[in-house]
């Protein structure tokens, strides 16, 4: 018995020394890289400035500060756009080098730091890009001598964004929509002009992963070509009053005449954008009606994109949405 607890104690004693050393000792392993969450733009500011060809010019500032415990390399930043083309990518004002990945329904730009950055240690990122999916196809307004169309921007960042400033810069000439009763989302801080394009200001002062934000804009522009007809109609009333006075008899006509001219170059247009028929067809083609989340997996756009053109369907009556248990269920309402 004695034999058997001396075994004991020796075996419990190596067994501590083992536990001790694990401890004790210190061993060789590789760093992880920071968690997006341990990085922190603040602050960050974004310009996108519209042009009346539907394309977008973004410009990203901000600065980039390591709250985590490891260095890191280099910083993953979202577009929300399926067609961004990038045009500049700078660290401490110097080029950097960037890789382009294409996500299910937005871009990430992995942009190289070109240095080491500790914990607690801050740079200046700054972004170009340009973008032709933020704009939707303009249409005929209701009243034929505006163009109408909308502008939206979608952030759902990968690192935390505190101290968030974004700016929307109209194109030349356009002022806000007269048809939307809420033309802009949500209501902004600030609005100035240049003298020839509207700008409107919204400030943020804090944004984590997994939260998201959307800036829309309902606006009109002038509709050239309808202005061009209606010049042409004026100049042919003209025309007919001048006629009228050759003689008793065209002046008996001259209303008629009159009536006749006003029909010239009157403007038809179709009621739905080419992306609006693209829904349509799409809720046709399974059957007049469908679950609102079947639409978003049906388009290259995102989900924030594809809600508003079913918003702008459903003010027209063209569709209606129902709610049945935990998901809307989108129905069409035309013949």
């Amino acid at each position: 018995m004695e034999w058997c607890w001396t075994v004991q104690r020796i075996s419990f004693f190596l067994l501590s020394f083992v536990v001790l050393s694990l401890i004790i000792i210190p061993t060789n392993c590789v760093s992880e890289p920071a968690q997006t969450s341990d990085i922190l733009l603040d602050p960050i500011d974004i310009i996108a400035v519209m042009d009346n060809d539907g394309l977008t010019t973004v410009s990203i500032r901000a600065r980039m500060v390591n709250l985590g415990g490891t260095s890191v390399t280099e910083l993953n930043f979202r577009i929300d756009s399926l067609a961004a083309i990038l045009t500049l990518a700078r660290v401490n004002q110097t080029s950097a080098s960037t890789l382009i990945v294409e996500r299910d329904r937005y871009t990430e730009v992995v942009i190289d730091l070109g240095l080491t950055l500790d914990p607690n240690e801050s740079v200046w990122i700054d972004l170009g890009f340009l973008a032709s999916d933020f704009q939707s196809e303009s249409v005929v307004g209701a009243d034929i001598t505006k163009l109408v169309g909308d502008f939206i921007y979608y952030i759902r960042p990968l690192t935390g964004l505190a101290n968030l400033t974004f700016t929307a810069v109209l194109p030349t000439g356009a002022m806000l929509s007269q048809e939307s009763l809420d033309p802009l989302f949500p209501n902004t801080d600030l609005n100035y002009t240049d003298g020839s394009s509207l700008s409107f200001m919204w400030y943020t002062a804090s944004l984590q992963p997994g939260q998201e934000k959307a800036f829309i804009i309902m606006y009109q522009t002038p509709n050239y070509e309808a202005n061009q007809i209606e010049s042409f109609v004026v100049e042919s009333i003209i025309i007919a009053f001048l006629g009228i006075a050759v003689g008793i008899g065209i002046a008996v006509f001259g209303p008629r005449i009159l009536y006749r001219l006003r029909q010239i170059g009157k403007i038809r247009f179709i009621g739905v954008t080419s992306e609006e028929e693209e829904v349509l067809e799409v809720i046709r083609r399974k059957g007049g009606s469908c679950p609102q989340k079947d639409l978003y997996t049906e388009f290259e756009m995102s989900q924030a994109k594809v809600s508003l053109l079913l918003n702008n369907l459903e003010e027209r009556g063209l569709v209606r949405r129902f709610r049945e248990g935990r998901e809307n269920v989108v129905h069409i309402m035309e013949d």
